[in-house]
């Protein structure tokens, strides 16, 4: 079980504001910057940017400081009835800045906990182990998720970034997922999953968008006829792609050039 011993949301602190815990706290501790601080991870200390979350391991040093400026931060102080690797166990390293690639999750489970932190009740133990273990496990999940980010990026995100914006621009269109997929000299699925963790949308969505974007630029630029514009961007039925369209800008072809 995981008990919460303290807790505080949006703590300040007035500059020159100094924490050097040589053998810690007497038990873990996650930090959030609010504001830039610098920390020491044992070989002398280095600047860190607001955004970043600290965990530090029971009974190992608590090194960081603010000297210039108000510092603000949110901080949890925990332990465990048995600890069992738990933190090697997801994946979440210690005495490591990490920044998250969406801190909105986090931030509702924190919260959660910050309230319930000074409720009572017979559940009360029960109920923080639960949100804390929850907190723990969506970080677990947000971490390892820009891992793979970053390891996708270093590999192929130079290449398919200059593929999808082909795509927006319609100067090149896929036939099918394969036919990228191939280019990556990677799976289909593989292709599908990093497309859509790195861009945020699908592939098949960016196709379809370029498409409608290219038919959106043709209505406007020149005098064809819907059924040739549909035609131009390769939509074969006249009622399908204007479905689309009007998905995408609110209104049907016929209407969008008036």
């Amino acid at each position: 079980m995981i008990h919460v011993h303290g807790i505080a949301h949006q703590f300040r602190n007035p500059g020159g504001f100094v924490v050097e815990r040589m053998e810690g706290s007497g038990d873990y501790l996650l930090l959030f910057l609010r504001s830039a601080a610098e920390f020491d991870p044992g070989t002398g200390y280095v600047p860190v940017s607001e955004g970043h979350y600290i965990l530090f391991r029971k009974d190992c040093p608590q090194k960081y400081r603010k000297l210039d400026g108000m510092f603000i931060n949110d901080w949890m102080h925990f332990d465990f009835d048995s600890y069992d690797n738990y933190f090697e166990n997801l994946g979440i390293p210690f005495n490591t800045p990490v920044a998250l690639p969406d801190n909105k999750p986090i931030f509702d489970l924190f919260m959660d906990i910050y309230s319930e932190f000074f409720n009572d009740g017979v559940q009360h133990e029960f109920i923080m182990d639960h949100k804390a273990n929850a907190l723990f496990h969506k970080f677990s999940d947000l971490y390892s998720h820009s891992r793979r980010i970053q390891n996708f990026s270093s590999k192929y995100s130079e290449t398919l970034a200059d593929i999808r914006q082909q795509i927006l621009e319609y100067r090149y269109t896929p036939s099918c997922p394969e036919e990228v997929a191939e280019k990556l000299n990677i799976s289909v699925s593989y292709l599908q999953h990093i497309y859509t963790d790195c861009f945020g949308t699908s592939l098949h969505k960016d196709i379809i968008k370029g498409r409608i974007e290219h038919a959106a630029q043709l209505l406007l630029q020149t005098q064809m006829s819907v059924t040739d514009v549909a035609a131009a961007c390769g939509y074969e039925n006249l009622e399908h792609f204007s479905r689309q369209f009007k998905k995408y800008h609110g209104v049907a072809p016929s209407k969008f050039r008036r």
